[in-house]
């Protein structure tokens, strides 16, 4: 195989580059590359007298089945804010995350601009893993991003 100068190097942009990875290299991919999940979407609402749902939000868990995890997001509509409905949303989606879908860990990243999120999170056990410095451009300027887990058996542990 003859060596490539950099200007012998092409490229193009798109997604259908296809390679069979053999089992040595799998172990060097994040399993996004090797499966997809759909995400599992947990939509809370109200029922209203009148029989109508009022919805309040979601949690979502962006699964990586292999690994056992997920990433979460969870919304709250801002009528709800302030109420404790989202803890008592993530408390619900936690305990259906861990029991049925059979979940190892749940990541989450937040902006740290979202002290709300933050706070909530660190309320239902979930502890600062680490920091990915300005990945976050808002409002003219960068914000770092904190990536937060919350094991399973933590869970458990703290519900007794």
């Amino acid at each position: 195989m003859k060596n490539l100068e950099s200007n012998e190097l092409k490229f193009h942009i798109g997604n259908g580059f296809l390679v069979e990875l053999s089992d040595e290299d799998i172990k060097y991919f994040s399993e996004r590359r090797i499966t997809k999940a759909e995400p599992v979407t947990l939509v809370f609402f109200s029922e209203k007298d009148d029989g109508d749902n009022e919805k309040i939000g979601f949690v979502e868990f962006d699964l990586r089945v292999i690994n056992k995890n997920a990433y979460v997001t969870f919304y709250v509509t801002p009528q709800y804010r302030g109420k404790g409905i989202g803890k008592l949303m993530l408390r619900n989606a936690l305990e259906f995350a861990f029991k049925e879908l059979n979940l190892h860990r749940i990541t989450a990243e937040v902006y740290e601009y979202n002290e709300r999120s933050l706070r909530l999170l660190e309320s239902l056990g979930f502890k600062k893993e680490g920091i990915l410095k300005e990945a976050k451009y808002h409002d003219g300027r960068y914000w770092d991003i904190i990536v937060m887990g919350l094991m399973k058996e933590d869970w458990k542990n703290s519900r007794r």
